[in-house]
């Protein structure tokens, strides 16, 4: 009701039949809810800025969505360029292709290696596969020859860079909320390890805040206490974190 009112006083009009109401939590009152005298439909998934959700805070829809884009426009660029030169296809799927399956990766990025080999990977297993000359090379054969590498390996560099951006506050995200360094400083490692959460539940264990813990506990000092962000990330590109991928390529 605030929100109409409020709506009404500056003369902005609410396009109410997009509006919805998604509920989360097991506990949740399953209350009706109107906006401007117009009854809200119950939905179990939500799109938030380009990003779906659903009820239980899970991203299975968004996987769906974002590689069923990615394999059109993957297959887009091989039909359409004439030109069959294999590094100048792959820059184009650079260019018009990952980004989809990489925007806003520290949120939904999955755990799951259903959801890592058979749905996110597959677009550039795919695509790689189908360039001139590459169908007889494996997939790490042609990363190799690419110079690329796996998506959730750029998903973890993502993620480790997110958390180097929150903890010197070049980002607007107070670290506090997702992180706390650990008081303990008689362990071996950098100064700026973090306390690793009791998770309940696998919404809490796969997220941001902890998911990650472990790999960024076990960077190098010096990495940690990088002076800038363009010499962590090259700097990061020299660490090898292969025992912290599903894919070994």
């Amino acid at each position: 009701d605030r929100l109409g009112r409020w709506a009404n006083e500056w003369q902005l009009s609410i396009a109410v039949h997009k509006c919805s109401v998604v509920r989360f939590g097991k506990n949740n009152t399953s209350h009706s809810y109107t906006l401007q005298s117009h009854s809200l439909n119950d939905v179990s998934e939500v799109t938030d800025l380009g990003l779906i959700v659903d009820h239980k805070l899970r991203f299975s829809s968004h996987y769906a969505s974002i590689v069923r884009k990615a394999h059109k426009r993957a297959s887009l660029i091989l039909r359409c360029f004439k030109c069959r030169d294999i590094y100048l296809l792959t820059k184009a799927y650079l260019v018009y292709v990952r980004p989809l399956l990489e925007y806003c990766s520290p949120v939904w990025a999955p755990v799951y290696t259903g959801d890592i080999l058979l749905m996110i990977e597959s677009v550039q297993r795919r695509f790689t596969k189908r360039l001139p000359g590459m169908n007889h090379l494996f997939h790490h054969q042609r990363l190799r020859k690419l110079n690329l590498v796996t998506l959730e390996a750029r998903r973890l560099q993502t993620d480790l860079i997110t958390m180097f951006k929150m903890l010197n506050n070049y980002i607007n995200i107070d670290f506090n909320d997702f992180f706390h360094i650990s008081g303990n400083v008689n362990t071996r490692g950098h100064r700026f390890k973090l306390v690793k959460l009791q998770c309940g539940n696998n919404v809490l264990l796969f997220s941001s805040a902890c998911r990650r813990i472990d790999v960024w506990n076990s960077l190098p000092d010096q990495l940690v206490n990088s002076q800038s962000i363009g010499y962590f990330k090259n700097s990061l590109k020299n660490i090898d974190l292969s025992k912290h991928l599903i894919i070994s390529c």
